[in-house]
Parts: C-alpha cells; structure tokens; sequence
C-alpha cells in the first residue's frame, strides 16, 4: 500500500488541525472579502474527497461545507485538482454524492498545469488557495510568481503544507551522498533537483552542511524547521506578504511532520487565522485524547476524571488563563521594544507560543488583565486588536 492510500485509509492526528483550520478559516475569508466581489476557493492537492474507513470529509468537502455555509451572502467558486486518475475519480463520485450545491471546477493534472485556468476564473476575486502536496511536489515558483504574484486587490491568501519530514530526509540523504563520495550519484542529484524546484534553487545545500551524521534525524529535522523560514522569506521578500506559520506535530512530545504556512497581506486576516489555529488546536488535543482512550493508554480517561469523550469546555476553562498569562507577557515584552503596538500587526509574537491554543477572547482576557493594572491605555473592548495600544 502507498503512503498516498494509507494516509486516505484514516484521519492521520496531524491532519486533524489542517482539518480544523479548513472547516472555519475559509468562511472567515469569505465573508470578510467577499464583499462585492465573487470568491474562488482552491484546493490544488485535492485527494480523494475523504477518508475511507471513517468516511470523514477530506479538504475538498471541507471547502465545500465551508462555500455552502456563506452561499445565501457570496458569490463562491471551488476549483478542485487532483493528479493521480484513480483518487481524481474518486473525488469527482465525492463531490457529486456529498459535495453540496456551490459551483464547483474539476481538473485531473498537476496544478501547475491547471493554474492559468485558476488566475482566469479568478479574475476580479478574492482567492485562498490551499496547497497540501505529498512531500515536496509543490514548485516555488507556482507560488511566488503565480499565486502571490497575482495583482491585487481582490486580496490572495496561500495555506499549504511544508513538509519537515520529507525534507529533513531529503535533505539528509543529499547530504550523506556528497560526504561519501564528493558527488552526487543520479539518484541523489534527483532528490537534490526536487528540493530545488520546491525550495527555489540549491541555497538550503549549505544548511544541511550542518548534519554530518545520516542517522542524525533529530538535527535534520532541526535544520528542515530553519530551512522552512528560509523559505517562507524567500517567497515574500519584496512582497506585501506575511506568514504564519504553525508547525503540526503527530503527538505531544514528538517533532512537527510538518508546517502549515498562511500568506497573507491583511492583518485582520493574520488575526482570525489565529483564531482558527486554536479552536483547531483544541480539536487536536480532542483527536489525540479519543485516541488514547482507543489504545487503551492507562490515564487517558482519567486526564480530567472519568470524563469521556474529550471535555472540551471545561479543557478550555482549565487553560485559559495559562494562554492569557502567555499573552500578557508576551504584549509587554513587545512594547518595551517599541513605543506602541497594534496586536493584528504582529499575531505570531503576540500568541508566542499559545499559538495554535488560544484565540481572541484569550487575548481579550490579557489586554484588560494589563489595563487593570494600568501596564497599558487599552481596556480591551471592541476589535481591540484593530486598535493601537500603548504603556501609560
């Protein structure tokens, strides 16, 4: 069985924050550019449409859910590829079964291929595109010249997948070969050119330098992680874009698989992706604790008591004034480097690293914690985030 199909055969954990993410961020988006102009919704990975042993939706019934959700107040578009024949036929008996009544595009074929179809039924609308490629299948280019490249306004935002895991092993391998023999041999200049071509040229080579041991997974992974903001400078360098980055682990305690990357030129976009992020972090902390529960792990049930399934509200309670506290610390910390500060225009400084668990009422909690004790002239009211703050 391929890696392709074993993933389609259940919901992997690491895909559930993805998951979580596409089932509230699209309709942000949506709703909050959509207004007097239409919207494409692209999905240019697209798989099989869901997943087979539990029948849970997959990204395209995700996007689909999420264009239904706003259809009575916008004017959407889904675009859907999807390379491989066999999961494109799937996909298209998906959809025509599941896939609700917002108009929608199908494409077998890369979504290179298929992007200058993409920019023309995307002319005069605002589009999120999301990119979730096996391994490093995605060109640099695509996404740097195509999608960010693409003028403006209506506004493009990019959500894709970097994979740690396939280029820290790459990388690694490419590594291992040139040390044992000073050249590549044609199977290692291979891997070497995808990496290029996903990467934007050969610059990460020089990271990788670093990693002299092959069985060393844990630097490679570390230094997969640096090449991932390397690589999200280079594709925004000279750009009005900014990312988000958030990286995506299969359990606690292991290293991230992978890195979800939002390009965005908003910062009201920036910050309701943030939202997103934590209520599908708390989905995440729900899939791994059903899981446990599942296996049988001693404990799992008694996390909180002998409450199953996953109390949702009261792990929200519970650590909702830790996410808080982080954000208190981390607003001060900005504004004792700059005179004053607007929280939408800096949201990964300002979660730190309750990114991916806490979201607005949290920080809400945080900025009138600090107006109380009159560490800063905001009270936290309104779309405080929106707003400038400052020290008294």
């Amino acid at each position: 069985m391929s890696a392709n199909e074993d993933f389609f055969r259940s919901r992997k954990a690491a895909a559930v924050l993805k998951h979580g993410i596409l089932k509230r961020y699209p309709v942000v988006f949506a709703s909050k550019t959509g207004r007097g102009n239409p919207v494409v919704f692209l999905d240019g990975y697209a798989g099989r449409g869901e997943y087979e042993e539990e029948g849970e939706d997959g990204s395209p019934l995700l996007l689909s859910r999420a264009a239904d959700h706003v259809k009575a107040f916008r004017n959407v578009l889904l675009f859907f590829v999807e390379r491989d024949p066999d999961s494109f036929a799937n996909l298209s008996q998906v959809l025509e079964a599941k896939g609700g009544s917002t108009t929608r595009i199908l494409r077998q074929g890369d979504v290179a291929q298929h992007l200058p179809e993409v920019l023309k039924v995307a002319r005069g609308a605002s589009l999120f595109a999301f990119l979730d490629p096996f391994g490093v299948a995605l060109d640099f280019n695509l996404v740097r010249s195509g999608l960010l490249g693409r003028p403006s306004p209506p506004p493009t935002e990019v959500l894709l997948h970097f994979s740690v895991s396939a280029v820290a092993r790459m990388g690694r391998a490419v590594q291992a070969a040139r040390q044992r023999r000073g050249t590549l041999p044609l199977s290692e200049q291979k891997t070497a050119d995808r990496l290029n071509k996903f990467l934007g040229g050969d610059w990460w080579q020089d990271f990788f330098a670093r990693v002299d041991d092959e069985r060393d997974e844990e630097r490679a992974t570390q230094v997969a992680l640096r090449v991932g903001e390397e690589y999200e400078k280079r594709l925004t360098s000279g750009t009005a874009f900014r990312a988000i980055r958030m990286p995506v682990r299969p359990r606690p305690g292991l290293a991230p698989k992978y890195v979800l990357m939002l390009f965005t030129t908003h910062s009201e976009g920036a910050w309701h992706f943030a939202d997103a992020l934590g209520h599908a972090g708390v989905d995440w902390e729900e899939a791994w604790f059903t899981a446990r529960v599942r296996e049988g792990k001693a404990g799992a049930a008694n996390l909180f008591g002998d409450s199953t399934p996953f109390p949702r509200e009261q792990y929200i309670k519970e650590k909702a004034s830790q996410w808080s506290r982080i954000i208190e610390g981390n607003i001060l910390h900005l504004l004792r480097e700059r005179a004053q500060l607007r929280l939408a225009d800096s949201v990964p400084e300002v979660y730190g690293e309750a990114l991916g668990q806490a979201w607005t009422p949290h920080a809400r909690q945080a900025v009138k914690s600090l107006y109380e004790r009159r560490l800063i002239d905001h009270r936290g009211i309104g779309d405080f985030w929106k707003d400038v703050m400052r020290q008294p």
